[in-house]
Parts: C-alpha cells; structure tokens; sequence
C-alpha cells in the first residue's frame, strides 16, 4: 500500500456548495480518504486529500470513480494522484 496526494481539476464550485460539503466529506471519508481541503473559494473549486492505494492508477480510479457518483455521474474535472515519500 502507497500513499498519495490526490487533486481533482477544478471544477465548478456548485458541486460543493455548502449544503453539499458535508455530503461530500461524508463520501470521501468512506474511501479512507483524509485531510480534505475543497478551495479554494470562487466559481472553481479543487479537491485535494490523501488516500492509501496499491499504486497511482488506483487512486485515481478510486477517487474518480467516487467523486463521478457523488456528481450524479459526470465530474468535470481530472484526478491526479502523486505519491508522497
């Protein structure tokens, strides 16, 4: 297991509105992601936190494939996934 810094693209800022924030850390806290930044403020937003997976094409799968089902099935925005020593 490896642990990395994943990054969404940015992306508008309606799909974390307040009242969604909490729904959204709700989601990614049950991916075993940690460390949650959403920002910064404006009409586009990144999503950066930390998530343990086997290697860099799973953690974007992961975290793609969670923040698309959080969207209702489309997230504008690409995932990255950098390893941290």
């Amino acid at each position: 297991m490896q642990t990395f810094s994943v990054t969404s693209g940015p992306v508008v800022a309606d799909y974390v509105t307040a009242d969604r924030e909490g729904e959204l850390l709700r989601v990614l806290d049950a991916i075993g992601a940690r460390v949650v930044v959403v920002g910064p403020a404006g009409n586009r937003v990144e999503i950066t936190f930390v998530l343990d997976a086997e290697n860099s094409n799973a953690a974007v799968t992961t975290a793609d494939g969670t923040l698309t089902t959080f969207a209702g099935g489309f997230w504008p925005g690409v995932v990255v996934a950098s390893s941290i020593d």
